[in-house]
Parts: C-alpha cells; sequence; structure tokens
C-alpha cells in the first residue's frame, strides 16, 4: 500500500486510475519528484480518493451539464486522434472498398504501422488514446499481444537507430539523432490477463 488510513488505504491500483484520469504531464513529470513532492502528490490523490467514496456513499452523481463535457471532450479526443491516424468511416469505407471487416480491419492496421513509424523517427509527436477509452476497449473487445508485431516493431525500432549513429556527425539541420520523447499516458498495462485468440 502506498497510503494507509483509517478505514483504509491507497493502493498501487489505485494510484494507476488515478494518472490515467490526470493529465499526462504528471505522470511524466513524477520521476524526477522529490520524496516530499511524490509525499504531497500522494496525499493530495488520497483526499481525492476520500472525496469520491463519499460522494458515491452519499449518492452524489455527474449532472447532465457535467455529462455532456465529459463527452464533449471525449468526442474531440477521438476527432483528433482519427485524424492523426486519418482513420475515419469515410476512409475505412472509401479505401477498404467498404468490404469485410477484416479488410477494414488490415487497412487500419496499415495506417496505425505508418503513424508508428513516424513517431520513431520523430517526425510527428506521439497522442496517446484517452486512458479510460483504452480502458473499456481492453475490457469490451477481444485483443491479444502479438508476439510477431512486437518483434518487428523491436527490429524497425534498431533500424532506425542505426541509421540515427550514422549521421550522428551531420550538421545540424542535416540529419542526426531523431529526438525521442517519453510516451505519455498511464504504465504499460499487464498484459497476462484478457487475452483472446483471433
Amino acid at each position: 500500500m502506498l497510503v494507509k488510513y483509517r478505514g483504509g488505504a491507497l493502493r498501487v491500483r489505485d494510484l494507476i486510475r488515478w494518472l490515467s484520469a490526470l493529465d499526462p504531464s504528471l505522470a511524466q513529470a513524477l520521476p524526477q519528484a522529490t520524496d516530499e513532492q511524490i509525499t504531497q502528490f500522494l496525499k493530495a490523490i488520497t483526499q481525492r480518493d476520500l472525496l469520491i467514496r463519499e460522494a458515491d456513499s452519499a449518492k452524489i452523481g455527474l449532472t447532465p451539464e457535467d455529462w455532456q463535457q465529459v463527452r464533449t471532450q471525449y468526442d474531440s479526443a477521438i476527432t483528433l486522434l482519427s485524424s492523426i491516424l486519418s482513420i475515419t468511416p469515410t476512409a475505412l469505407h472509401d479505401s477498404a472498398g467498404g468490404a469485410t471487416s477484416e479488410a477494414r480491419v488490415k487497412f487500419a492496421m496499415t495506417r496505425v504501422d505508418d503513424y508508428m513509424d513516424r513517431v520513431l523517427q520523430g517526425r510527428v509527436r506521439f497522442f496517446p488514446v484517452p486512458p479510460f477509452l483504452g480502458e473499456t476497449l481492453r475490457d469490451r473487445a477481444r485483443w491479444n499481444v502479438d508476439e510477431a508485431g512486437v518483434r518487428r516493431a523491436l527490429e524497425r525500432a534498431q533500424e532506425i537507430r542505426l541509421a540515427a549513429d550514422s549521421t550522428r556527425g551531420a550538421a545540424p539541420g542535416q540529419g542526426g539523432s531523431p529526438r525521442m520523447m517519453p510516451a505519455p499516458g498511464p504504465a504499460p498495462i499487464d498484459t497476462a490477463h484478457r487475452r483472446s485468440s483471433r
């Protein structure tokens, strides 16, 4: 447990859920935080957790206006994510021929692969899937860890690293190592659960 209080405790699983809900920059800043800053952060999270539990006990929920704001924020995030990946209903219908679901999945996978290549090359900034959307998809959709895909990603990263090393001595503006930025968002998920075969 991280924080113990009368009648309960804040555990690692609770912290992970909070990190998913908070600004990703906070999670990125934690590794550089001092012990005192981390202590204050955990206290603040614990206080928020207790307030939510009290609100639940008192049957206090979100107002329709609150829900509308949540929907608006997520609609905006999904629209931006679709734009970045160039995966829209129209693109899926036109480029995949509007055919089988397998053809649409293959088309979407190609777009995601292309995007991740550009991220690794430092050509575009990584944009994370909204954390609670990711959590919902993992809970409700079929998914698995593709070992071949993991190996392919590792090989691709090594290729990019070798290319960067070969141009390390280039003049500014004429090559050089791509700038890698830490990916925002929560820690990697435990892939030992919810696997499903295709």
